[in-house]
């Protein structure tokens, strides 16, 4: 069975990852900064009664990277090694179907770890990433932003 995805914006780039490696997607709401979070750790949010931590991959939204992270967007909630954890983007832009998103003819030679592949939607080239690979690539030391948080 063919698996679907998810397409999403960070900044002004299309990316996709697939359907199975999403737990859900929720809007980025009620986002609370707690004591001893540092970046990428963006905070908290209280899903069905629990918190979920938060991590940022967007763009800075401010020119020296300061202040309080954006709390708009949406949520991509993935199962990692160290529980579920969720992965702010500036927008979840579809679901698709496998058909609905087919290889390119193309892709360039030199990508990211965390790139999959390349894909295309509506005639533009769609990177295909994998979620725990950017996390570990672009947030790098996450696992310990989470580890410190809970001392």
């Amino acid at each position: 069975m063919s698996v679907g995805f998810v397409l999403f914006r960070l900044g002004e780039r299309t990316f996709a990852t697939k359907l199975d490696e999403v737990r859900e997607i929720v809007r980025l709401q009620g986002l609370e900064q707690l004591p001893g979070m540092t970046p990428p750790l963006a905070g908290v949010i209280v899903l069905r009664g629990m918190p979920l931590p938060v991590l940022d991959v967007r763009a800075p939204r401010t020119p020296d990277n300061s202040g309080a992270p954006d709390s708009s967007g949406d949520v991509l909630v993935i199962e990692t090694g160290a529980g579920l954890v969720g992965v702010a983007v500036d927008e979840v832009s579809a679901v698709l179907h496998p058909d609905e998103l087919p290889d390119a003819d193309t892709a360039p030679k030199a990508l990211p770890a965390y790139v999959v592949g390349v894909r295309t939607y509506g005639g533009r080239p769609v990177l295909l990433v994998n979620l725990q690979s950017l996390l570990d690539t672009t947030a790098a030391g996450w696992q310990q932003s989470l580890l410190a948080g809970q001392t």
